[in-house]
């Protein structure tokens, strides 16, 4: 299929034909997501970009592993979002037992390291740290809703909860948020 006709077919229509069996189409949905979903993973990720990109690559994998279980309708960013949290997720869990204690040295030691260099920080680095601060479920709230542009029904479909819950979820991440940045 043309290049030009590609990028004038939506996400599900691309999709739909993957799921046909039209493997190439996978492409043009690499394209448009790639770089969205590795800015998600590395923010997840606290910065680590080889790990974003990892995870990146792992995404585009499921997606083509479980294509048979996107339902034709179901809009393809909110799916395909989906598959990322649980890729992140699946790799949190697997790194947990032995990084739990890593862990909270690092955030201890980010923490002291943040204080002391606040003065020298300018506002975009010090707003980075404290996100990175954020328990993983809220930062991953304020990520998709700030950063992402998810409105808080699509995210409350990802989280299983209603628009309600999603929008009162964002707003205590972002009050924890404000803490950890004004402290």
């Amino acid at each position: 299929m043309p290049a030009a006709t590609v990028t004038a077919l939506s996400d599900e229509a691309l999709m739909a034909q993957v799921q046909a069996g039209d493997l190439d189409q996978l492409t043009g949905l690499f394209e448009r997501y790639h770089g969205p979903l590795f800015g998600f993973l590395a923010r997840l990720a606290n910065g680590d970009r080889d790990l974003a990109q990892d995870l990146t690559q792992n995404v585009f994998v499921r997606v083509l592993r479980y294509r048979a279980s996107y339902q034709p309708g179901q809009p393809f960013r909110a799916w395909v979002y989906q598959m990322a949290r649980h890729v992140w997720a699946d790799h949190y869990q697997r790194q947990r037992p032995s990084a739990d204690l890593e862990e909270v040295e690092k955030t201890a030691a980010h923490g002291r390291q943040a204080q002391a260099q606040r003065a020298a920080t300018d506002q975009h680095q010090a707003l980075h740290e404290a996100l990175g601060l954020l328990p993983a479920a809220q930062r991953e709230v304020l990520l998709l809703h700030r950063f992402q542009g998810f409105d808080y029904a699509e995210i409350g479909e990802q989280l299983g909860c209603t628009a309600g819950a999603a929008r009162v979820k964002a707003h205590r991440a972002l009050d924890a948020l404000r803490k950890i940045y004004l402290s």
